[in-house]
């Protein structure tokens, strides 16, 4: 019976911590600040999207941040400006966030996909990278495949898997690349959002450590 009372109270201490939003640890990973303009880049003199650089493994060919007005978006867009990208670009975003034994971090955003007129219907992909310290130092991706959609009809994208720290990462400070890894169409991309939750084994010991302490004192 004590055996039985232990096990359920380490499911209850476990299943009470969730994953905590940490999206304000970045900055303006919805677009909506700084300067809108096209086919420029994200890190340009006079012409920075705050928060977000440039990929530096290769040149942008078309990319950058466009508000609801953009011939290109619904006029009801609800989401204020949003980011794209051409097959191959890429940028990144760094956070004030110190990446923690154990992290499991989770990706979310508002995705789409773009052709030129003509092109009919096709598919798109984003990668989605976390790293710390340099986009060189890769923790782990999330790749989302889909097919034609407009960014205002407001599909939503989440890893159902998270991606752990690394023993090399930890202790450093946690950054986002998103690349186009489309093959030929203008990938839209908004609304995104980072969580993390503590490693399982991590709530375990923590409650197993609450249930002996609760013993002990009984």
């Amino acid at each position: 019976m004590k055996r039985v009372l232990v096990l359920s109270m380490v499911v209850a201490l476990a299943t009470v911590v969730q994953a905590v939003d940490i999206s304000s640890s970045f900055t303006n990973l919805d677009f909506d600040s700084g300067i809108t303009h096209i086919a420029t880049g994200f890190d340009n003199p006079n012409a920075d999207i705050i928060g977000w650089s440039d990929y530096p493994a290769h040149p942008l060919n078309d990319a950058g941040v466009e508000g609801p007005s953009a011939w290109w978006l619904p006029d009801d867009y609800a989401y204020g400006q949003a980011a794209f990208m051409s097959p191959g670009d890429g940028a990144y975003n760094m956070s004030n966030y110190v990446i923690q034994s154990g992290d499991i971090f989770t990706i979310s955003y508002l995705a789409g996909v773009w052709g030129w007129q003509g092109s009919g219907d096709g598919r798109g992909e984003w990668t989605a990278t976390l790293f710390y310290d340099d986009p060189a130092n890769v923790i782990g991706s999330y790749v989302q495949d889909f097919v034609w959609v407009s960014l205002g009809d407001g599909v939503w994208y989440s890893d159902p898997v998270g991606i752990t720290a690394t023993p090399e990462s930890v202790g450093g400070t946690l950054g986002i690349l998103f690349q186009n890894t489309t093959g030929d169409k203008i990938a839209q991309i908004d609304e995104i959002s980072v969580s993390v939750i503590p490693e399982p084994a991590s709530l375990v010991l923590l409650s197993l450590g609450s249930v002996a302490l609760l013993r002990k004192r009984k």
